[in-house]
């Protein structure tokens, strides 16, 4: 029997608007939301070493927003592989 993929989408935790935007699948692959949160975890982080350059407060206001969105999506990414990993939150 083939199984085919069932989206679960989750709205993000950081969507700035009234409605959200921008969401998650909950039943992606757990392979999946790993690269997902590992990319956006590790592009923050390469942020954070690049605030020794930067060269005012325009600068390292826009650097921390991105960092903030990054680090939300990173988390939120890894509440659902750890939801899903533990069993609380099982593919349909």
């Amino acid at each position: 029997m083939t199984r085919t993929h069932t989206c679960n989408p989750i709205p993000l935790t950081r969507n700035d608007t009234d409605h959200p935007v921008l969401y998650l699948d909950a039943n992606a692959s757990l392979a999946d939301l790993y690269t997902c949160a590992q990319q956006r975890i590790g592009a923050a982080r390469n942020l954070l070493e690049i605030l020794d350059c930067a060269a005012g407060p325009q600068d390292l206001s826009q650097i921390r927003f991105a960092i903030g969105l990054l680090l939300g999506d990173g988390f939120d990414l890894l509440c659902t592989l750890g939801d899903r990993a533990l069993g609380q939150a099982d593919p349909v």
